[in-house]
């Protein structure tokens, strides 16, 4: 069984060592590294950066315009050798054991999917919307898998984490390169709708090494939002199990409110103010809901 782990790498100076440092000690593993970069921000000191991994990994270079995550991990795929393909974004600090826990998926369970924990690591925040971001995660984790099959009612899923037969990869066709954000979960659905077996489990572990301010998160929030509309727009079929995530217009109301709330509101839970920083955790939290809220895309 062969590994080709890809990793799609928007700004590779960024994070992207500390992923690859992270996987070193489990590189044997790994039978080839394609990291595939988008051509913007690719640059001769990016290049001699990621060649000093060459010793380490059977370390290849993809180049290509900026086309988002699913282009990227679809090319990728499509230069790979491996009869397993990993994915991992460009930002995921792995475990010591996380390509061995794939590798025994697979071995075990032969033409499965395999999704893994996507969360950020509690112990690594260390500002007060780093906290809530835990704090929100820890919200979603427990009405969510621990370790299972995937299903309609129990939907964990990413490909941040991911990994399964090439050979299942080019039947589903790969992840529709229509989307820029949500890729990923239009290619679960396909997947599950093809009657192929997906197993999450939260314990095959890479942590996200990102913790965004609290207006970036709000940027991230609206873009997901936005793509998701976009894949039930292509796919209305889906609504039919995943009602809850049908995108509702606020009510006229509700759009004045947020209206006048939100430039008082942003600017006092981003200011970094004495009053602000003086207030206790929760309550922290509550003015970040609030913020997240008044500035949602509709």
């Amino acid at each position: 069984m062969k590994i080709s782990l890809i990793i799609p790498s928007y700004n590779p100076a960024l994070k992207l060592p500390q992923t690859l440092d992270a996987l070193i000690v489990q590189s044997k593993l790994i039978d080839e590294l394609i990291i595939v970069v988008d051509k913007k921000n690719y640059s001769n000191e990016v290049k001699s950066m990621l060649e000093t991994y060459s010793s380490r990994f059977n370390l290849r270079i993809l180049i290509q315009d900026i086309s988002g995550r699913g282009r990227s991990r679809n090319k990728g795929a499509e230069s790979s050798n491996g009869d397993i393909l990993m994915f991992l974004d460009d930002d995921m600090l792995a475990e010591k054991d996380l390509i061995e826990k794939h590798i025994q998926y697979h071995s075990n369970n032969p033409g499965i999917i395999v999704s893994g924990n996507g969360y950020r690591k509690p112990e690594d925040s260390n500002y007060s919307f780093g906290d809530f971001l835990i704090n929100m995660e820890k919200g979603w984790k427990e009405s969510s898998l621990v370790a299972g099959d995937v299903t309609l009612d129990k939907f964990n899923f990413t490909a941040c984490n991911m990994s399964l037969p090439k050979k299942i990869f080019e039947q589903l066709g790969g992840f529709d390169i229509q989307f820029t954000d949500s890729e990923d979960f239009d290619f679960a659905i396909r997947a599950y709708y093809k009657g192929i077996r997906i197993v999450y489990d939260r314990m095959v572990l890479a942590w996200h090494n990102d913790w965004p301010t609290l207006m970036n998160f709000v940027r991230r929030h609206n873009e997901y939002k936005k793509a998701k509309k976009d894949v039930f727009e292509k796919h209305p079929e889906y609504l039919e199990n995943f009602k809850s995530l049908e995108r509702r217009d606020l009510s006229f109301s509700k759009k004045i409110l947020a209206r006048l709330l939100k430039r008082p509101v942003t600017w006092f839970s981003t200011s970094h103010n004495f009053i602000f920083a003086s207030l206790p955790l929760k309550l922290k939290f509550k003015i970040y809901r609030l913020t997240i809220a008044v500035n949602a895309y509709n």
